[in-house]
């Protein structure tokens, strides 16, 4: 079910003034058994019921057919057992005479082996044993095994299985990982590799693939610094690349059966990988690692889902995409695990190999805005209700809406469907003087907001009350009860001062992307507030009340705290502020929203008038 790539050593560190030496490392491919049997199944089984017919005269009168193979270790040994359907007979004027008919077991113990020159895998028939459609051993005629053994044993040992394409594909990747001052040494070594002994495993087929590397000295070691702005760019639009990868093989994933501790997973890791990322973009500490980094930890968490769920496609030209693709992120741990010596980084290129493994075109790795249906039933966030109309796309809403940041004097702009028009995006203007009806409007909104996503089930219910309380007092600290601000003479939607964040719910664009719309996010109170319900829920059910004994030990307080500090900063928070609460060491952001929330319970939400007007 696994591919795993094991490099105990590619380059050994030397002084640079000794002659460069040639060193024989191992890179073993595992094949677990369940992918084994699977690219069986693809190349010697194609018939319904994953079934071969290998003998069909007079009309069945003498027939021979193989189903349901099975694939498991026996001592040094591969276990193929399969279903056998076996009728032996004389056909002549349309009768059959005599038959000689059965059904039942053949189990057969392969020897597996690898063509040096073509890398096939195929296998050698070494011994049998014939077993009841019982599953107990049984005999059959001399007359008929003989018609068929021979027959059989010729198929088995006629199956090839490709592995040349895994292979150039896991070296095509490996390359350009290199820095390009070893582009040399790493092409040798890559030329070099060869197949190896077969080990028959407990739980996998370990090829052993060698090659030889020469001894290099260690890079210099390079000093942390602040990336240049054209590093940033380039490391920006590499991330994009790699965010795109990771939601395509989350959306893949996503179509399984998956169990709740799966989705948490899957949900966490897209999560915290978009945390980081927006963190270190704000804060100016970006490395040029991160899509490395990044990769590395999450593969870590991706791969036994990926395993128990993806490792059985529906063709051999899937399955051994998925090979090279483990091949490949299992290379990357291991790399990893070796330390800095190598500075591989993995480049826009390498993402886009990537994903051809996975079948998918480099067009799916854009980073677009557009809803994400896979992503939305991941996170159980239902079907988007804000569809855009026929024929039109969400990019194309966007590039229309970006007339907006001209004075509203046009209706040109509000064509997209859900876009409130110029007349309903005026009444959500923060008006200069009395601002009571503002906020009741935007009370109403907010509690309209709350009281849907509770009734869909989102919110447990011993936390409802608190919920009620919870989401104005989010909104208040987020963006002071805000959706639009002035802007010189324009009005335009609330944006962040890191430009990351958007509307009344100050909702990270970034890290929401595929789950929401950006431009509804932008232009519609509602949609927004909303959205920030539902994250707010998520974090609530899903996380908080995870362990629902924790759980009931928080008293409604904390609960409200512990959900505003995840949804500042994500699921990572969790575990952060409750170390906070007992160390009474809060951040800016804790504090100021332990005053909004109070303020809220209190019945004083006028005082949210001080930020709105100073007042």
């Amino acid at each position: 079910m696994l591919v795993t790539v094991l490099i105990a050593a590619l380059f050994f560190p030397g002084s640079p003034k000794t002659a460069a030496a040639l060193q024989n490392i191992e890179l073993p491919i595992t094949i677990d058994y369940p992918l084994l049997r699977s690219l069986l199944v693809h190349k010697a089984f194609p018939g319904q019921g994953e079934s071969t017919t290998l003998i069909n005269e007079g009309n069945g009168c003498i027939y021979l057919a193989l189903s349901q193979p099975r694939v498991s270790r026996a001592e040094d040994t591969i276990k193929l057992q399969m279903q056998v359907t076996a009728h032996g007979g004389t056909p002549l004027g349309g009768s059959c005479y005599t038959p000689l008919q059965w059904q039942g077991y053949l189990v057969l113990f392969e020897k597996p082996r690898i063509s040096a020159e073509t890398w096939q895998l195929s296998f050698t028939t070494v011994d049998s044993r014939l077993l009841g459609a019982d599953g107990q051993p049984a005999q059959i005629t001399d007359v008929l095994w003989q018609l068929i053994k021979p027959h059989i044993w010729s198929y088995i040992d006629g199956i090839r299985l490709d592995l040349a394409p895994p292979v150039s594909d896991l070296k095509n990747f490996l390359f350009p990982l290199f820095p390009r001052e070893h582009r040399q040494a790493t092409q040798k070594m890559v030329d070099s590799m060869r197949p190896g002994q077969i080990t028959v495993g407990d739980r996998a087929l370990r090829l052993a693939i060698h090659a030889e590397a020469e001894q290099l000295a260690a890079p210099r070691q390079q000093q942390q610094r602040q990336l240049s702005e054209k590093e940033l760019e380039q490391t920006v639009a590499a991330w994009e690349k790699w965010d795109g990868l990771l939601v395509y093989l989350l959306s893949t994933l996503s179509a399984q059966t998956l169990n709740d501790a799966e989705k948490r997973t899957l949900t966490t890791l897209l999560l915290d990988t978009r945390y980081r990322f927006v963190n270190e973009l704000d804060d100016r500490t970006m490395s040029s690692d991160i899509v490395r980094e990044q990769f590395v930890s999450a593969w870590k968490q991706v791969e036994p889902i990926f395993r128990r769920h993806l490792l059985q496609g529906e063709t051999i030209a899937t399955n051994l995409g998925y090979l090279a693709f483990i091949a490949s992120a299992d290379a990357l741990l291991i790399f990893d695990r070796l330390g800095p010596t190598f500075g591989i980084e993995i480049s826009t290129e390498g993402l886009v190999r990537l994903a051809r493994m996975l079948r998918a075109t480099p067009q799916l790795l854009q980073y677009r805005h557009s809803i994400n249906p896979d992503l939305r039933r991941l996170f159980e966030f239902g079907p988007h209700d804000q569809e855009p109309p026929a024929g039109k796309t969400q990019e194309d809403s966007g590039s229309l809406l970006r007339k907006l940041l001209t004075p509203l004097t046009t209706n040109e702009a509000m064509a997209a469907s859900s876009v409130p028009g110029f007349q309903e995006i005026l009444r959500w203007k923060v008006p200069k003087t009395d601002v009571q009806p503002y906020l009741q409007r935007v009370g109403k909104v907010l509690a309209a907001a709350a009281s849907k996503v509770i009734a869909e089930g989102k919110v447990p219910k011993q936390a409802q009350k608190m919920y009620h309380h919870l989401i104005p007092a989010m909104a208040w600290q987020e963006s002071c009860l805000r959706q639009f601000v002035v802007k010189g003479d324009q009005l335009t939607y609330l944006l962040s001062y890191n430009n990351s964040s958007v509307g009344l719910m100050q909702v990270n664009e970034r890290v929401w992307r595929g789950l929401y719309s950006k431009e509804l996010l932008r232009w519609n109170i509602e949609y927004n507030a909303k959205a920030g319900s539902e994250i707010a829920a998520l974090y609530l059910k899903k996380y908080i009340f995870r362990d629902e004994v924790k759980a009931a030990k928080l008293d409604d307080n904390t609960l409200a705290r512990l959900v505003y500090a995840l949804y500042n900063g994500g699921p990572s928070q969790h575990g952060k502020f409750l170390k906070r609460m007992q160390t009474r060491t809060f951040y800016d952001s804790d504090t100021l929203f332990w005053q909004k929330y109070q303020w809220v319970t209190s019945g004083q939400i006028s005082k949210v008038s001080i930020c709105l007007t100073g007042r």
